[in-house]
């Protein structure tokens, strides 16, 4: 796989990111300009918000580039190092596989409750689902990189 390959997430967040910037923008005019406030603006920018936030932690995911601290690690053998990244990403994915099952339990109820937005009346699991949808693609991007270092420490050992 390439190095600066485009991926989906990468994608997302970029369409995401450009709509949020012009909904705002057009609030914002709206606003102080025809001073009339385009009220759905703000709830769909909240919505898109929460699936930015998920798609960048995959990226993050995709190539362990979340902050850390390396005050520890940095003191490791590349050996040692390694394993730690190792239990650090599984426990990664165990928290994530957590976070999208309570997520996925939360649409559930959304659904059955069968609540609205208050803006556009768009059913709530509709936004909700954006939280179980990140986590599993952090979850995916987790165990890739997690198989990518399993993988290269084998190689390393041969």
């Amino acid at each position: 796989m390439k190095k600066n390959s485009i991926n989906f997430e990468s994608v997302i967040t970029t369409i995401v990111m450009l709509t949020m910037l012009t909904l705002v923008f057009l609030g914002v005019i709206s606003r102080y300009v025809l001073h009339f406030s385009f009220s759905f603006t703000e709830e769909l920018v909240c919505a898109m918000f929460v699936l930015l936030s998920t798609m960048g932690g995959a990226l993050a995911s995709k190539e362990n580039s979340h902050y850390t601290l390396d005050l520890i690690t940095g003191m490791m053998k590349p050996g040692m190092k390694r394993v730690f990244l190792i239990i650090d990403t599984g426990l990664t994915c165990v928290a994530a596989a957590v976070l999208m099952y309570t997520g996925i339990t939360m649409v559930q109820s959304q659904m059955k409750i069968g609540s609205l937005s208050i803006a556009l009346k768009i059913p709530n699991w509709v936004y909700g689902s954006f939280v179980p949808l990140g986590l599993a693609f952090i979850l995916f991007r987790s165990i890739q990189f997690m198989v990518r270092v399993y993988k290269n420490t084998e190689e390393e050992e041969k």
